[in-house]
């Protein structure tokens, strides 16, 4: 099949755009790897591993690519890099339609020059591809005040495994009957088709941007201030919370935890809520440095990429209710000082999202990781919340679903899956409950 299949291939984007074996995903190395150049060639290639009955796997940057359980099986893996043009760009009506390979730093500097801005910042951005956003779904620090990839998505394309392209939604926020398909495709991780082309609404760029930086003596008087501000008619792009550990990887002095609010608009907001967040840190026992422009989103990019590119990472995302993400920070603490590990902590303090990477401490035994994994997981499930793995060694997986428990109406999903895979060839085993 890897001969017939390559030639195939090979006749569809060309003879020096299929290479094997590809890039390994979990410990799993696809046999073969594609770059199409269109999404036409995207649909003949689905098509092709279709006939074939060969799994596939897209790619994007490769942010995510540690999400999820290892793949059941991986034959062809498709690099969507060389998908990466703007197909529409409409200012007036603020939209921009973008291939699935485009890097979301280029668009958004593109869009910065008509003075408008895609407000999504997840890890690691200068490397995360719109496709790729959109099939993991991630979050950064700015979720607080602009919500998530659900929000800003207007429209897009999507190869289904059978290679048929299908367009849901469009250039408005409700511009067609039905039932909305795009929510179906956001963080479906590539499970239920690929992605090659998406369609955002875009907002006009704030005047300014500040930031105000806190460094507070523990966690406690830290989540004091996150309590006053939820009280108070402030309303931050991002209320951010660094433990001890992740606040010595930023660069701070030893001991000291850190919030950090990011505040943009018009000049007289930005002033007055600087002055009432320096207020707010300082009466509650904590410093604030107040910073500006450029320098703040120089603070804010350190911030939103403390745990990415860490090597051989442990790293999880806890979503809790609000009220028990500082019971989740201690609970991680301390289970990882049992362990001999450390835990680093970022925590959107206001939304309830917290990511933890498990790092190796002055003791640290063997295997405790795993120990560290379940308590957490027992722990944020109690709170009816989830814990999912973002990334860690394959012998961890192999002992660790990444997902946790099936949440309700996973019999649907996996009827869902069936319906638009029947031959289970896309990106297969990674998703929840083993889809």
């Amino acid at each position: 099949m890897n001969a017939e299949l390559r030639s195939r291939l090979e006749s569809i984007v060309g003879p020096g755009l299929v290479y094997g074996p590809g890039e390994p995903v979990d410990g799993v190395r696809p046999t073969l790897a594609v770059r199409p150049g269109t999404q036409d060639e995207v649909s003949a290639v689905v098509r092709a591993c279709a006939e074939a009955g060969a799994a596939m796997i897209p790619l994007g940057g490769g942010t995510s690519l540690g999400l999820g359980n290892p793949p059941a099986r991986a034959d062809v893996l498709v690099h969507l890099d060389r998908l990466d043009r703007v197909v529409e760009w409409d200012p007036a009506n603020l939209c921009i339609s973008a291939e699935a390979g485009m890097r979301l730093e280029a668009l958004q500097a593109l869009v910065a020059k008509d003075r408008t801005v895609l407000p999504l910042d997840p890890p690691g951005l200068r490397r995360v591809t719109l496709g790729g956003m959109v099939a993991a779904n991630p979050s950064g620090p700015c979720r607080l005040q602009y919500g998530t990839v659900r929000d800003w998505v207007l429209g897009m394309r999507v190869v289904l495994p059978d290679g048929e392209r299908i367009h849901c939604g469009g250039r408005v926020i409700k511009n067609v009957s039905g039932y909305d398909m795009n929510k179906l495709f956001i963080r479906s991780l590539g499970c239920l088709g690929i992605i090659t082309e998406v369609t955002f609404k875009l907002l006009p760029m704030p005047a300014r941007r500040a930031a105000v930086i806190g460094r507070f003596p523990d966690a406690a008087t830290a989540w004091a201030v996150v309590g006053r501000t939820l009280a108070s008619f402030l309303l931050p792009e991002a209320l951010e919370f660094l433990n001890v550990e992740a606040a010595q990887l930023l660069g701070g002095p030893p001991g000291t935890c850190v919030l950090a609010v990011s505040l943009s608009g018009s000049s007289e907001t930005v002033d007055r809520q600087v002055r009432d967040f320096t207020g707010f840190f300082q009466d509650g026992g904590g410093t604030a440095d107040v910073l500006q422009e450029a320098a703040a989103s120089r603070a804010w990019e350190g911030i939103r990429d403390l745990l990415e590119g860490a090597y051989d990472p442990i790293l999880c995302r806890i979503a809790v209710p609000l009220s028990a993400t500082p019971a989740l920070v201690a609970a991680a603490e301390g289970m990882a000082r049992e362990a001999g590990l450390k835990a680093v902590v970022t925590a959107h303090a206001a939304t309830g999202v917290l990511r933890v990477l498990l790092a190796p401490g002055a003791d640290p035994h063997p295997g405790e990781a795993l120990m560290v994994l379940e308590g957490l997981r027992r722990e944020a499930e109690a709170a009816e919340g989830s814990l999912v793995l973002e990334a860690a060694p394959r012998s961890l997986k192999a002992r660790f679903d990444a997902w946790g428990t099936p949440p309700g109406g996973v019999d649907m999903m996996k009827r869902l899956k069936t319906e638009f895979d029947p031959l289970g060839i896309c990106n297969p085993g990674r998703f929840v409950a083993g889809i």
